[in-house]
């Protein structure tokens, strides 16, 4: 087995593991009630580490398995995270996001579009919304606590992605 593919297998594993994090162990983690989004932290890398079509593969499992074991409607991860891959892919093509500071950046403004973005699908599916100054204070809580995680997120998936080799 060759190591991309050994890294592409252990990403999906990655991928998979956070998202039972996700909705079991982070919810002891909450707050104000919210917690931080690994997924999107997890297809935000994906962005930076991998080549499109498999970029664009991770991106979709992470939406199929943030869609099935949340509440909300199914389909707009699905269809989100491989949009923002998509974006950091030509980003990365333009500006260098090899930063920390970059990278925190970047969760911020990709987290207040995916927030912004899903509230709308959901209104023009007609559900019910929270009131926007709660939902905006939500949502912001949620963007600072998944950007403040994302330096220790980056470095983890990194060690594991790119080991030191010792020879």
């Amino acid at each position: 087995m060759s190591n991309e593919h050994t890294k592409k297998m252990l990403y999906s594993f990655i991928i998979f593991m956070a998202a039972i994090i996700q909705v079991t162990l982070l919810d002891s983690f909450k707050i104000f009630g919210v917690k931080p989004d690994l997924l999107l932290i997890i297809v935000i890398f994906a962005g930076l580490f991998f080549k499109l079509k498999w970029a664009f593969a991770l991106g979709i499992f992470a939406g199929i398995l943030k869609d099935s074991l949340s509440a909300s409607s199914f389909g707009i991860n699905t269809l989100l995270f491989p949009l923002w891959i998509f974006l950091i892919i030509k980003l990365s093509k333009k500006i260098p996001l090899d930063n920390n500071l970059i990278c925190v950046m970047l969760v911020f403004v990709i987290g207040i579009f995916h927030n912004t973005i899903a509230r709308i699908i959901f209104f023009a599916l007609g559900n019910s919304l929270a009131p926007l100054g709660i939902f905006l204070r939500m949502a912001f809580l949620e963007i600072l606590y998944t950007a403040a995680i994302l330096p220790l997120m980056f470095k983890f998936i990194k060690s594991l992605l790119y080991p030191i080799e010792i020879e």
